[in-house]
């Protein structure tokens, strides 16, 4: 079966590549009307990377799990507020990693 967006296949494979070709719009666009399965890519393309930065910080996996979770569900209600032109998508998720990370650990 061919991918709905033939980007995603390479996009899981370059954890942190910098969005720049034609495909990367249609798949931020399209991750903006809050389609699950583009939002279940995004989450397969960077989940690991950013549990290994809540892990590293908490220490925990428990709270690590639940961290990485409501960290996505963050970005999950805050997409539409997302601007591609300003940081990479993996740094954006970061961030509500890091506020989350300070949120349950202190």
């Amino acid at each position: 079966m061919q991918p709905l967006y033939p980007k995603v296949t390479r996009q899981k494979q370059n954890v942190g590549h910098d969005a720049g070709s034609p495909g990367d719009e249609v798949f931020f666009t399209t991750l903006k009307t809050y389609d699950c399965d583009t939002f279940k890519a995004l989450y397969k393309r960077y989940s690991s990377a950013i549990y290994g930065n809540i892990i590293r910080s908490v220490r925990e996996e428990e709270k690590a799990k639940l961290i990485l979770e409501k960290t996505f569900f963050e970005a999950w209600q805050c997409f539409s507020q997302f601007d591609n032109s300003k940081l990479r998508i993996f740094t954006w998720i970061n961030q509500f990693a890091v506020q989350n990370i300070k949120k349950y650990t202190l």
